[in-house]
């Protein structure tokens, strides 16, 4: 029994998640361009006259090594091929060679050096040695989706060979206020997430802190990194340094605690013979347990006396030093670059019209430059 001839296809439905729109080329071809809600872009039907006849080009869009390339072929190319039978049936194509026009795979299609684009990206760097480490690609919505901006960056991603996201903006309403949403391309991809401002820079903290840390590194790879949520501007160990407090005044002779008073108190007495000391030990303890390099703030802003302490990594001490003298900045920025957080600390003293940084050797020795006068009060 012969084989019945192949009915033609009149209509394509195409996925919910799918849409469509057709736009005209400077060379008159017709454009049909397919999107995908989450992927974005997928690509191009181009229908256009070459002579008597109509060529039609299917193309995927991306990089051939883009691993993503195949997600978006894998969508596109079962509407591509429904839609090159319709138009090949109302054209009257050859029907000798209408299996291959049906099974033609879409050629890839990268983003050309004229793309009308224009994708903002940052490159981080070590807080020790200014090398970059990693690539944060800031997705517009105006551009399309956050795969599509990965798409778009997939060269520039791959020749910089450094950890990368593609980060949304800020939503500022609705179920996913104060979050953007975060996509990981390079090395490893993962999907997409939302997460708050302070929870990034944990992510981001755990590079830089890696990179010119091998302790850290090697704490890295066993999964002890501190919970993100706790990383916004600095780690609150108010708890911690207070229980040294304590400690070190129950070591001391009674009369001697009698003199000194309430341990959790900022009193000259206190200062010098608890709280300071303690602090030291606590940032190099944060720094064992895979905090990376910091400043020890010691907040008394209030002037009451009730000191709240944070650990305060490198790239957060200009937020936590504004408003303060130039020689004051220079001076943590210095101490920081030779410290050794092993055995020595560096303790930023924060009162309401003053502001004092201590170096504390590993001896114990304090070296400090002295109070230094603020004109406006700090607002943390």
């Amino acid at each position: 029994m012969p084989t019945p001839p192949r009915q033609p296809p009149t209509d394509v439905r195409l996925p919910p998640e799918v849409t469509a729109t057709r736009a005209t080329l400077t060379n008159g071809a017709i454009a049909y361009s397919f999107r995908h809600i989450r992927l974005g872009l997928l690509g191009r039907l181009i229908v256009g006259a070459w002579g008597e006849q109509t060529e039609v080009t299917s193309e995927v869009s991306g990089d051939s090594d883009d691993p993503m390339t195949a997600e978006r072929l894998a969508i596109f190319r079962p509407i591509s091929e429904a839609l090159t039978a319709i138009l090949d049936h109302r054209t009257g194509g050859d029907p000798t060679t209408d299996a291959a026009r049906r099974t033609a795979t879409p050629a890839p299609q990268p983003p050309g050096p004229d793309a009308d684009h224009l994708i903002k990206s940052k490159l981080v760097q070590c807080d020790l040695c200014d090398a970059f480490v990693a690539h944060i690609v800031f997705a517009d919505e105006a551009t399309g989706t956050l795969e599509d901006h990965a798409r778009l960056m997939h060269g520039r991603i791959r020749e910089l060979g450094l950890p990368a996201w593609v980060l949304g903006p800020i939503h500022e309403h609705g179920r996913h206020a104060g979050q953007a949403e975060l996509l990981a391309v390079y090395p490893k991809r993962e999907p997409a997430r939302w997460v708050t401002e302070a929870e990034f820079d944990a992510i981001l903290d755990a590079i830089t802190g890696v990179h010119c840390n091998p302790v850290r590194a090697e704490a890295d790879a066993l999964d002890l990194l501190p919970d993100p949520a706790n990383l916004g501007h600095g780690l609150d160990v108010t708890a911690q340094v207070n229980a040294r407090a304590r400690r070190r005044a129950e070591a001391l002779p009674p009369a001697t605690r009698r003199t000194l008073g309430d341990p959790d108190r900022m009193t000259p007495e206190t200062l010098q013979a608890l709280l300071v000391p303690s602090a030291g030990d606590e940032a190099q303890a944060q720094y064992r347990a895979t905090h990376g390099r910091g400043v020890l703030l010691c907040d008394n802003t209030d002037g009451r006396g009730d000191v709240r302490f944070w650990y305060v990594r490198p790239r957060e001490t200009p937020g936590m030093l504004a408003n303060t003298p130039a020689e004051t900045r220079a001076d943590v920025a210095a101490m920081l670059q030779v410290y050794d957080p092993r055995t020595e600390a560096i303790i930023v003293l924060r009162l309401p019209h003053a502001i004092q940084a201590v170096y504390v050797q590993a001896d114990g020795t304090m070296r400090s430059a002295g109070l230094v006068r603020l004109g406006p009060r700090l607002v943390r």
